[in-house]
């Protein structure tokens, strides 16, 4: 912690020196102490996007771990709130122990402690547009970017507008991905990943809202030469390699909340579509078609509130012609399931963040209870059915489009408002489509899947 306040301490004093008097600054952070209780499957959640491999063993790998990750954040505003800075650090993710070389040194989690491991988590300024009187702000920087929680969802670099349009919020955006430095004569400036997002949120009555959006994504490799695409390992936009894309996603999302003598019913939706063009180091010029619908629907009552929540991503049954079908997020953290996605405490170790597996899409559906017993205390569980839209190439010559059931609960308690106790356990009951990512690929599954975590987090 000394390092933080050093660093912390270095930025306050050199970046805004002399201007104390105009400008509030804010220190936020969220310390993060987690833990992997139990999992019989460690390659499942050795590390992230470990859908790639082969990471499920007949027999089972037992494992446990703790670690930490913090973050410290400084917010520096000028009173008249027309200017805002924002520089984030994070530490983590860190298992207790771990001495992993990393930049000449190590992560520091091991003996005396001392390692390379802060990384910048956000750095941008966000501005008013002087002599507007409406919302008119840029957002210039790393900045936390949301296009859609199951198209784009993370931090990036670019710069951002928001501000109104009549009844509806605008949000206006280029991104910078990936960046290609031309170095031949023959480059452009499309080589680059960039994207271009135009939104739109209303909120036609006081318990509903709804946004329109367009996002378009480009890139030309130029020099930097192309690669073949191989749709089974580049199944996320952020994952392509040095190929020419032209991708164009269309959506609207919202919700609506009804009050009823009970409580209140709600529902959630998105609908995607994905078009455009791909083009790799081969002679297949491939056309991209593709889409998402998700649907939450649900009622609340009491302290309790039951959700049912379903999704299909489109999938691809051939990598190998010229069509392209499988959804392709480009940055999402979805936390739905505690075995496939986020939803363990450990959100750093997962089998995958995307809403689809691999290129073969994704048929979601879960039913959750949740009861808020208390102020402090919070309960629910959940039965979860997967299988992918198309089938997966499973031992024996066979396919299957199977994942599994599986069954979900968690507890939270808070000891302070702001500092809270979570323990939670998925088990998968896995289906036939399972063999696909198992060490031993005989055709059926040959292993079923625990995993419990928990987590000690501090928020101020």
């Amino acid at each position: 912690m000394r390092r933080f306040a050093l660093l912390l301490g270095v930025i306050l004093a050199v970046g805004f020196a002399g201007t104390a008097q105009a400008v509030d600054f804010k220190v936020h952070g969220d310390l993060n102490n987690r833990f992997m209780l139990y999992t019989d499957q460690a390659g499942m959640f050795n590390a992230s996007e470990t859908i790639k491999g082969a990471p499920i063993d007949k027999d089972g790998i037992d494992e446990s771990w703790g670690e930490i990750k913090y973050r410290l954040w400084v917010e520096a505003t000028t009173n008249d709130g027309k200017v805002k800075g924002v520089y984030a650090i994070e530490l983590g993710a860190i298992r207790f122990g771990d001495s992993t070389a990393l930049g000449g040194s190590t992560k520091g989690g091991a003996f005396s402690g001392d390692g390379i491991n802060i990384e910048t988590r956000w750095a941008y300024t966000d501005f008013q547009l002087p002599g507007v009187a409406s919302k008119a702000r840029f957002m210039i920087g790393l900045i936390p970017f949301t296009v859609n929680s199951f198209v784009w969802q993370e931090t990036a670099m670019g710069v951002q507008f928001l501000g109104a349009a009549g009844p509806a919020d605008l949000t206006l955006a280029w991104m910078r991905g990936r960046e290609n430095f031309n170095t031949s004569k023959d480059d452009d400036l499309f080589e680059d990943l960039d994207a271009l997002l135009a939104r739109a949120d209303f909120k036609p009555t006081k318990d509903s809202k709804a946004g329109l959006f367009a996002l378009y994504q480009k890139r030309n490799p130029g020099s930097n030469g192309r690669v073949a695409f191989a749709s089974a390992s580049q199944y996320q936009v952020k994952l392509l390699g040095n190929v020419d894309f032209d991708i164009y996603t269309l959506g609207t999302d919202g919700s609506w909340t009804i009050p009823t003598g009970f409580g209140s019913a709600f529902v959630n939706w998105d609908l995607v579509y994905q078009g455009g063009s791909l083009d790799d180091n081969t002679a297949i010029s491939r056309d991209i078609s593709a889409f998402l619908a998700h649907a939450d629907v649900g009622v609340n009552f009491g302290k309790a509130r039951l959700t049912y929540t379903v999704w299909y991503a489109s999938g691809d049954d051939n990598s190998g012609d010229d069509k392209i079908k499988n959804f392709m997020s480009t940055d999402v953290d979805r936390a739905d399931s505690i075995i496939f996605f986020e939803g363990g405490y450990l959100d750093d170790n997962y089998f995958t963040e995307a809403p689809h597996i691999l290129d073969k899409g994704l048929f979601f559906n879960k039913l959750a209870l949740d009861y808020k017993a208390s102020d402090k205390l919070s309960v629910g569980a959940a039965v979860l059915y997967l299988q992918t839209a198309k089938a997966l190439a499973i031992g024996g010559g066979k396919t299957e489009k199977g994942l599994g059931t599986e069954i979900d609960a968690y507890l939270s308690y808070k000891l302070f408002a702001d500092t809270e106790i979570a323990i939670n356990a998925g088990y998968l009951v896995a289906d036939d489509g399972m063999d696909a990512f198992e060490t031993v690929k005989d055709g059926k599954s040959d292993a079923d899947v625990f995993r419990s975590t928990a987590r000690v987090r501090y928020i101020f």
